[in-house]
């Protein structure tokens, strides 16, 4: 800001000249300069530019954690159904070998009837006597069960996890990637997928691994989070694995 000049004239020496009297006066007052002005403009605006940006880089963060965590819970609750039920796979209380549909169709002895690299079908019998006991066949309600990857209906690269058929979607064609893989009691893996008859009574342990999208596409920087999940299923009716 500009000096301020003030001169101040003493009273005596006016009356002895014969000059009226001034108490003060301003010879150079000023504010601000122009270029004062905006260069405190530019530095409030560069201020306040990195500001903002911190602020939309948090919140562009903090978004992203919950739609990564809605993503993970949905792809848990997934595997939680299909770990729960895999599990119960060849469940014969009755030692039944001949129970209609056991065999996936035909009678037979229950167990994992096909086994593939994106779906699996197997069965066992939990119900259907007086009471709702076992009643040595799999012909009720959830004692057949296929668990498969499809496309259909979906977007390129894009699919949903099915139970039973593709008219029963466990999700909303939002799965980017599903795999099952299989081992035996020992470790071993089992890779001549599509498993033969032999090696699907050799399965101990399926693992499953779920990749699925957000539910909630960042519309801000352009793109959707995704999160892989896996889980293990031990076919707790062949025995603990090793």
């Amino acid at each position: 800001m500009a000096n301020c000049e003030i001169r101040t004239v003493n009273r005596k020496q006016c009356k002895a000249q014969g000059s009226t009297p001034r108490v003060a006066y301003c010879t150079s007052c000023g504010g601000f300069t122009i270029v004062e002005l905006l260069v405190s403009i530019l530095l409030t605006s560069i201020i306040m530019g990195a500001i903002y940006s911190v602020y939309r880089v948090q919140t562009h963060s903090a978004k992203a954690q919950e739609n990564r965590m809605e993503a993970q819970e949905y792809a848990r609750s997934v595997l939680d159904m299909m770990v729960r039920e895999i599990r119960n796979a060849a469940y014969n209380p009755l030692s039944a070998t001949n129970g209609t549909n056991c065999a996936g169709g035909s009678p037979g002895t229950p167990g994992v009837i096909t086994a593939t690299a994106t779906s699996i079908r197997f069965t066992y019998d939990f119900q259907g006597g007086t009471g709702g006991i076992p009643d040595a066949d799999c012909n009720d309600s959830d004692e057949d069960i296929a668990y498969a990857y499809d496309t259909t209906g979906c977007a390129s690269g894009y699919g949903n996890v099915t139970r039973n058929g593709s008219g029963n979607p466990l999700t909303i064609c939002n799965v980017t990637s599903f795999s099952l893989s299989y081992f035996k009691q020992d470790g071993t893996a089992l890779t001549s997928l599509p498993l033969s008859a032999a090696d699907s009574l050799t399965i101990q342990r399926v693992l499953i691994t779920l990749t699925v999208q957000s539910l909630k596409p960042d519309t801000e920087f352009g793109s959707q989070l995704t999160a892989t999940m896996t889980s293990n299923a031990d076919l707790r009716n062949r025995g603990l694995p090793s």
